[in-house]
Order: C-alpha cells, then structure tokens, then sequence
C-alpha cells in the first residue's frame, strides 16, 4: 500500500464514521453518485456481462466483462481509487478450442484452491466456441478447458462455498454440472431454461424459463459416473440423479413473471433475486417459497434474444441490486422492499444496459452501455458535507 491509498482509505473511514456507519454511508453514496470515468474497450463491440469477484472475500475489487472475443478483468480500487486493466484475454482458435465470441462469465473462487501462495482468481468464460475456458489471474493464462455443450453457452453460476462447481447452460437449453478439478462434466440433461443461478450451498441450482417459470434441481452429493465430453455423442438426460421440481411461489398475480426470465442470482438469507425481460424484479424467499418484494424496472423493451439481456448486480450481501434499462437508464433497489435508491444516466449515449456492477460499500456503479463503454459512477461528498467537514477541522 503506498501513501495516496492509505490517505484514501483512512479518509473513507472518516466519512463513513461521520455518515454513522456503513449502512447509512451506503445510503449516503448512492444519493450522491455522479460519472466520473468512462471506459472503451478495443472490440467496440457490446459488453454482454459484467461481474465483481464475490466469491472471493479477499479479492472483491476485482470485476470482469466480455464482449466480442475478449475477456477483461479489472481493479476497480487500483491505487486506492482508480481502475486498471489486470488481465485480459482473447478467445482466439487454438489446437483445443475454436475461439469466438464470448457471451458470459462467472468467478469460481480460487483463492484457497491453488497452490500459488498469496492466491488466486479463476474466471470462467464460455461462449460461441461451446467450450468453457478457466482463466488463472495469477497465472494469466487458461488452466482448465471444459468441452461437452454442443450449442453456444450462454449462462453459468457457481457457487463460493464449493469452489470446484460450475453449472453452464447453453443455447439448446442443455444444462450441465462440472467439477473443474477434474475437467468432468458430472450431469447433463436438457432443459427449457433461459437462465440459472446456483444455491450459496451448492445442492441445488434454479432455472428460468421463457414462460416465466421458475424450476429447482436437486444436485446429488455421492459420485456419480462422468458424462462423456465427444461432440458426437448427445448429452443424456437427467444424468446425475438431479430430480426438477417446479417452484410454486407464493405472490400476487401483478408479481408474477409472464416473460423470459433472463437473469437470477442468489442473495444472502436463503433469497433468490429474479429479472424478467419485461423489466419485472422479485425477490423470493426459498425457505418459506413466497415473495418477498417485487418491482418494475422501466422502459425495459421484450423481445430481442439472449444477446439483448439486461443483466443485474449486486452488493455481497444482498442489500441492493442495480439494473438497467433499453434506453440507458441505470437504477439501484432496495431488496427488502424494492424502493428506489438512485437513478443515473450516461452522457451522449442513449443504448441499452447490459449489465451492471455494485462496490460493496456503493461507492462504484458500473454499466456496460453501447459498443465496448463501461461507464463508472462514483460517490462524491457533496459541497455542503465538504464546508461542514472543513468547519470541523
């Protein structure tokens, strides 16, 4: 840590004390958020996802995006509040894969899993080459290849608590089970999902449907035969000893998901957060199966295919989510309640929001808008606290 960063943190914990804790600093930060730094990448092409490193307690300044053929990670709290470019990654054809264009990516959480001493971070990307390829930050190359989906991979999520687990789905709606130590698929079976998320224990994993429905997969915990990887051969299935059951949540009929569902994520305290291609948002609690709260999202367009979703983020522990909209629009909730706590725009460019991105302590929102724009906004003191601080001192 040099001079400028610990002058940086030691200033964010005055503020923070000053505010009266981290949870009205939040609240604080979010009221206050303007963009300061706006981002190209080379591809010039749209961004498909955006994820922070929250698998990993220790590395959570790091985010990842893809677009095109280009997979980039980055410090967002390099020198304390600047952002760096780490690692950065082209699908390009190889002797093991065919390359193409990247659709998403997920942390793995490779922090205790490696042999290098101060850790890891393993990132997953899959796309167009069907192939899902793990890419070692340390390391900054692929160490794992997985090969078995026949169709573009289109989702996948895994799961903090068991850092070997990834579940990928593809276009085909072919969804399957990895160990990554092992490169091995352990379960195949086709599906009408649209997208996915894997439980924060990792024994089970949820699916969307195109209808709106919401499906769970019971993941076997004894060893269970591989699944054959040769692209000849068509997955099986149900392999795996996964049983589906559909997930009758309690909610109002205005609740409800009527559209693709295109994004889900698991949230703290047993909830599972859910975005329709409508802009509809709900947040269930997979305990007690009822809904916790829901929302709508504006001027969110149907229609459009799996390159045309609008992906949300959100903080660690489940507090807030950020989501955008066709038109540009960029907007973070409340998850107890769906209360709006902010809304910013881009300047000069008016496309939609592929995804986003929320800091742990709400100081940084980042969107993917446009052709390769990451557009970052930052949490500045306003005047009035700045005079007020002065006068203190």
């Amino acid at each position: 840590m040099n001079a400028e960063e610990a002058s940086l943190l030691w200033n964010r914990k005055d503020d923070v004390e000053q505010a009266g804790g981290h949870a009205a600093h939040r609240q604080l930060a979010l009221k206050h958020l303007k963009l300061k730094t706006v981002i190209k990448e080379s591809h010039c092409s749209p961004v498909h996802h955006l994820v922070f490193n929250y698998t990993d307690e220790g590395m959570q300044n790091l985010f990842a995006t893809v677009g095109h053929e280009q997979a980039t990670v980055y410090d967002d709290l390099h020198m304390g509040d600047f952002i760096a470019v780490v690692v950065k990654f082209t699908n390009q054809k190889t002797e093991y894969a065919d390359g193409g264009e990247l659709h998403t990516c997920t942390w793995l959480g490779g922090q205790h899993s490696t042999p290098h001493p101060h850790g890891d971070a393993l990132l997953a990307v899959a796309g167009a080459d069907h192939n899902i390829s793990v890419i070692s930050i340390v390391e900054a190359r692929v160490i794992a290849l997985l090969q078995g989906h026949t169709r573009d991979v289109v989702d996948m999520s895994a799961c903090a608590n068991k850092p070997g687990l990834v579940v990928s789905l593809a276009k085909d709606g072919n969804a399957r089970v990895w160990d990554v130590p092992q490169q091995l698929c352990m379960s195949s079976y086709n599906t009408d999902a649209s997208c996915l998320a894997v439980s924060p224990n990792g024994a089970f994993f949820v699916t969307g449907s195109k209808k709106g429905a919401l499906h769970s997969y019971q993941i076997a915990t004894r060893q269970q035969q591989p699944v054959p990887s040769s692209s000849d051969r068509k997955p099986q299935a149900a392999l795996g000893s996964i049983e589906r059951e559909q997930l009758n949540m309690e909610c109002s009929s205005s609740g409800r998901h009527t559209e693709t569902i295109d994004c889900m994520q698991f949230l703290c305290h047993n909830r599972l957060a859910t975005k329709s291609v409508d802009g509809r948002m709900c947040v269930w609690d997979m305990a007690a199966w009822k809904q916790l709260s829901s929302w709508k999202v504006p001027s969110c367009t149907v229609g459009g295919g799996w390159a045309s979703r609008c992906r949300f983020g959100c903080t660690p522990d489940g507090a807030y989510i950020c989501v955008g909209n066709t038109t540009g629009d960029v907007y973070v909730y409340d998850t107890s309640d769906g209360k709006r706590m902010t809304h910013v725009a881009p300047i000069k460019v008016s496309a939609p929001v592929r995804a986003c991105g929320l800091s742990p302590d709400c100081r940084h929102l980042l969107a993917v808008i446009g052709n390769g724009f990451i557009f970052r906004f930052e949490y500045r003191k306003p005047d009035a606290e700045v005079t007020h601080h002065a006068i203190l001192q």
